[in-house]
């Protein structure tokens, strides 16, 4: 049994919080699968949070606001066909729309951190991932040789050659 206020655990005979004070009562994973058209957006998720307020412990309604942050870094054209799981200590819910091909995880780290990952791409977010891997060697590479002429430049016209 735990507290649905701070997330403690209790004893079964208990009927208040050691910890917060709160009245408890028992609790149910929370299993739910949302559909949502035409893709997956912030209203989809703030409004999960609203409902289930009073059933979400507070690392699940965490990792409910880590998803929101997913999903708002993420183009439309991801999101059309994303499928968002967040697995928590109380809760298991996915958020998908389309084919749900952008496949995304919502979890704990090692730190008991919220963070997200992208588990499976499609073929355009694979594409777009890989664009901007190049394009930022491609930077790095140039900015470097730009500093190497800009410096000896610099050198030579203040004569500290």
């Amino acid at each position: 049994m735990h507290c649905n206020n701070c997330g403690m655990g209790a004893e079964p005979g208990d009927t208040y919080c050691d910890w917060c004070g709160t009245r408890l009562r028992m609790r149910e994973v929370l299993d739910r699968t949302v559909r949502c058209y035409p893709y997956v957006c912030h209203r989809n998720i703030s409004s999960f949070i609203n409902e289930h307020r009073y059933d979400l412990c507070p690392m699940d309604r965490r990792l409910l606001q880590e998803a929101l942050t997913a999903v708002v870094n993420e183009s439309q054209w991801v999101r059309k066909d994303m499928q968002l799981t967040v697995i928590g200590t109380f809760a298991h819910v996915v958020f998908y729309s389309g084919d749900g091909r952008n496949k995304y995880v919502v979890h704990l780290n090692g730190e008991n951190r919220p963070t997200y990952v992208v588990t499976d791409r499609g073929w355009r977010l694979r594409l777009r991932d890989g664009f901007k891997t190049c394009w930022g060697w491609v930077r790095s590479v140039a900015g470097a040789a730009a500093g190497a002429l800009t410096g000896g430049l610099t050198r030579l016209a203040l004569g500290w050659l």
